[in-house]
């Protein structure tokens, strides 16, 4: 069984591993240790973030700033510790990717804290943390995408957005 990694482009999901949650404390340890005073929070999101869930064995860490001006500092310190910057085509959004053995392991999301972006991503993993009906929707769009798009994890991601967007407007509503 893996336990993490997986190589850029492919999906692949893996049942839930109780090491995922200790695996994102060791790093976020580790980030703290070197960015603290860069940064305001830092959060497990991402489905290894989320208990059953399958999920790609890639851990997802949302980093909250309090503005982007912090960007260049903050890039040189994360380089530092291996990751690089992956380009993204979302304002507001920086994305860094950490490898071993030319699979990716940890994808950083640097995003202002408690803005549209930051608070999307934590209203999701908490919604399906306390849904058991919408977790084993999402395990079973998650499959079901996994194997048509098993090479192509823009489509794979692009498929999932209307399930998404149906679950951050329910947790709104519960706001």
């Amino acid at each position: 069984m893996i336990i993490l990694g997986l190589e850029r482009g492919l999906v692949k999901l893996e049942p839930y591993n109780d090491k995922w949650s200790k695996l994102f404390d060791e790093e976020r340890n580790l980030l703290s240790s070197r960015i603290t005073e860069l940064i305001i929070a830092i959060e497990h999101v991402g489905s290894t973030s989320i208990k059953g869930l399958f999920a790609k064995p890639i851990i997802d860490i949302a980093i909250g700033v309090s503005s982007l001006d912090v960007i260049i500092e903050l890039k040189e310190k994360v380089k530092a510790l291996g990751y690089v910057e992956v380009p993204v085509s979302i304002d507001g959004k920086h994305v860094f990717a950490r490898y071993k053995e030319k699979k990716i392991t940890h994808f950083l999301h640097v995003m202002i804290y408690n803005q549209n972006l930051w608070i999307d991503q934590i209203s999701f993993r908490d919604y399906l943390r306390s849904d058991p009906n919408a977790k084993i929707a999402y395990i079973k769009i998650k499959e079901e995408l996994a194997n048509k798009y098993p090479n192509d994890v823009v489509s794979y991601t692009n498929k999932k957005k209307k399930f998404v967007d149906d679950i951050l407007k329910r947790a709104k509503e519960l706001q």
